[in-house]
């Protein structure tokens, strides 16, 4: 599963070349996108914790703008990612990225993937714990 989180990421990197001033709290975050600034946030899968048990740390980084998301009533900014890539073997599939972070700036990012075109799952979804500043970092420009 390792694989499909490196081509995950890999292929969402946005040009972060000039990234922003940082935003280190939820509360900056939702500001941030709640007044139109363009944000991006920047996964670090090494400082996040693995669902899978006795996982080694992943080395895998990456990064996306968000483009649309979606505070719940209980303060959970949610956000997600969807696009086709190629598995270490070629063939097509299309994952689904799910960001969700909490009013308390805890967050878990999660990974399902499909097969293309049957779209059946292929293997189990992966997911991590992260929070703000410990695997997750957001910018604003």
């Amino acid at each position: 599963m390792k694989r499909y989180c490196a081509a995950l990421l890999a292929l969402s990197l946005p040009a972060l070349a000039n990234a922003g001033d940082a935003l280190t709290s939820f509360p900056a975050i939702t500001q941030a996108l709640n007044t139109g600034e363009s944000v991006s946030v920047v996964i670090d899968l090494g400082q996040c914790k693995s669902s899978i048990a006795g996982a080694e740390p992943s080395k895998t980084k990456g990064g996306k703008r968000i483009d649309a998301y979606r505070i719940t009533p209980d303060g959970t900014l949610a956000f997600s990612d969807t696009h086709f890539s190629l598995d270490r073997d070629n063939k097509p599939i299309e994952q689904f990225i799910r960001y969700r972070i909490r009013s308390d700036g805890t967050a878990d990012f999660s990974m399902t993937t499909l097969s293309v075109p049957g779209y059946q799952q292929v293997g189990k979804a992966v997911s991590y714990d992260c929070a703000v500043g410990k695997g997750l970092s957001f910018f604003a420009s």
